[in-house]
């Protein structure tokens, strides 16, 4: 199966090829057997194009991009968060800053919870 790559305006590498419903990667029930679309895949999601131009593969990147704007995201994936080795509380966004730390609480001898934060006593 023929397959081309471009890399959009945001710097995002995209694999583009026709797929279709007899396809027997194609996960898809509802669509009727010899329908194809144009599949645009990146790292991070999976977009469908029903209607496009049979020399698509002849197209530009800025042809293709604008091809896949008008695709319908149909997988989204999500990057897991990654960890600042700064250690634990540190911010995962650099700009962002970290988290403060949540004052330890204690019980008094009754089992009511203390509030360090208050400075009334009972």
């Amino acid at each position: 199966m023929e397959q081309t790559t471009f890399t959009d305006s945001d710097g995002v590498v995209w694999n583009v090829r026709e797929d279709g419903a007899d396809d027997p990667r194609a996960l898809t029930a509802d669509v009727p057997p010899g329908t194809t679309w144009l599949r645009f895949e990146s790292e991070l999601e999976v977009r469908r194009l029903w209607h496009y131009p049979d020399d698509w593969r002849g197209l530009s990147g800025i042809q293709l991009e604008s091809l896949l704007d008008r695709a319908s995201t149909v997988i989204a994936r999500f990057r897991p968060a990654t960890h600042s080795a700064a250690g634990r509380g540190a911010a995962l966004d650099p700009e962002r800053p970290a988290p403060l730390p949540v004052p330890p609480t204690t019980n008094r001898a009754d089992g009511s919870p203390v509030d360090p934060s208050r400075s009334d006593t009972k």
